[in-house]
């Protein structure tokens, strides 16, 4: 810098949190920094960058993020801050920010702590001096967590005020009436009407009852399942849910084991009884797809292949009991069996025609069913090994015959209207069959298109 010009300093101050005191300490910290810089003549202050309430581990940090901005497009040649704490969340992240600076002719001066990078010594000092500051914050983060753990053993309660049902005030929950009546209705549709999840999700939402949070969405299945499943509303309260292994990035896992959890019964008012609760979990138990209980028919040859033409949404296999007993099997557009015609507004498409479809298009192109049929059985019991009869047991579910030949052929089977657009795998273009019949699955027209 040539003599007679001014140095363009910036300011970075940092207060953890935003209760008042310290916000008044923020202000207090900004009129320092304008003295400061003001009673040098050769500086010229450019901006004193503040964060408010946030930690000095934590990563996301907007005005600091913004002055490092400034100083990389030309526009700050020195920093100053109070000290090292206030400047980075640990020791690597220190040095990082100030040798990326130094590298572009900014310096940094922590006034407290009497380092300049500037100078010779200045990064020795500054590992030293960062280094006490990540001990410290150790030290803290160990603290915190030791007195939360020992309000939560007495009861108080952590967390956003954002508990579907309860409002928590002060560590403590109390019931909303309009939101427990929800959740009452929720847990007896599961329960006594039979109903599974996207079913009450697609009622709730057609009842125009908001959901928890997401206001202006509809229900979804996630939703109801958190509140079938959630401890506190049968009166219980289980803490450490989560936990924050690493005290430097402050992210939050799911508690695997990590760190002891806090669980007390009866802790408050319970919206459904403890019978209740108890016998939703032993039906969601009896209900899961991966119990005891094995359905080889719940995949068919064509799972995760069927996709909707209008939203392009996956199909899922569902099935309805008829007035003599028998079974209809048909696929559905997820977002439609989520949301009813609110989510999509394709038809369902019944099993049967899917299979004839299938059938017909191997008939046009000169394929025959049955012996791909035999080779690829043939080929999935020799690789099989010891879950040969399990395979077995699988083909024999498939009610079409050739069906796991079916299963190596279709990569993808787009549903439209009284139409499947099917694209083979290995084969290029897409064939596009229309139906004559849709529900009786004649179809009647066979046409080859490129892929669009």
């Amino acid at each position: 810098m040539s003599g007679g010009e001014q140095l363009r300093v910036a300011a970075y101050c940092r207060v953890s949190t935003a209760q008042d005191d310290q916000l008044h300490s923020l202000e207090h910290q900004r009129r320092y920094f304008a003295e400061y810089i003001s009673r040098r003549p050769d500086w010229a202050l450019v901006e004193i960058y503040a964060d408010r309430g946030l930690s000095g581990t934590t990563v996301h940090r907007p005005a600091f993020q913004r002055m490092i901005a400034a100083a990389q497009a030309g526009e700050i040649d020195l920093i100053l801050t109070k000290e090292v704490s206030r400047f980075a969340r640990n020791t690597v992240d220190a040095l990082a920010h100030t040798r990326a600076l130094r590298r572009i002719g900014v310096g940094v001066v922590f006034i407290t702590d009497n380092i300049d990078t500037r100078q010779n010594d200045g990064e020795f000092r500054l590992t030293i001096m960062a280094s006490v500051a990540q001990e410290e914050s150790r030290k803290t983060s160990e603290r915190v967590k030791w007195g939360q753990r020992r309000s939560m053993e007495q009861g108080v309660v952590f967390g956003c005020n954002n508990i579907y049902g309860f409002d928590l005030r002060g560590g403590r929950l109390t019931v909303k009436p309009e939101e427990a009546a929800v959740i009452r209705t929720v847990y007896h549709k599961f329960l006594h009407e039979g109903k599974g999840t996207y079913i009450i999700a697609r009622e709730l939402t057609g009842a125009g009852i908001p959901p928890p949070r997401a206001r202006d969405k509809p229900w979804s299945s996630t939703m109801v399942l958190r509140l079938l499943r959630n401890e506190k509303y049968c009166g219980d309260l289980l803490q450490k849910k989560t936990c924050t292994p690493d005290f430097l990035d402050h992210r939050k896992v799911k508690n695997d084991g990590r760190e002891e959890q806090v669980y007390l019964r009866g802790h408050h008012e319970a919206i459904v009884p403890r019978e209740q609760f108890d016998a939703v979990q032993r039906e969601l138990a009896r209900r899961a797809p991966n119990g005891q209980k094995k359905r080889h028919s719940a995949r068919y040859w064509c799972s995760g292949k069927l996709v909707c033409g209008v939203c392009g949404s996956r199909f899922v296999p569902r099935q309805r009991i008829r007035a003599d007993g028998s079974v209809y099997r048909f696929w559905a557009c997820r977002a439609q069996v989520q949301h009813g015609r609110a989510g999509c507004t394709m038809h369902p498409v019944p099993y049967s025609t899917v299979c004839a479809g299938m059938l017909y298009l191997l008939n046009r192109i000169g394929i025959d069913a049955g012996r791909a049929a035999t080779e690829t059985a043939a080929l999935c019991l020799k690789t099989a090994g010891a879950d040969g009869e399990a395979c077995r047991a699988f083909l024999q579910t498939e009610s079409l015959p050739g069906g796991a030949a079916y299963a190596a052929l279709p990569e993808q089977i787009t549903v439209e209207e009284r139409a499947l657009a099917v694209r083979l795998r290995g084969v290029p273009g897409m064939f596009r069959l229309q139906a004559e019949d849709w529900k009786r699955g004649i179809f009647s027209s066979f046409e080859r298109v490129q892929d669009t």
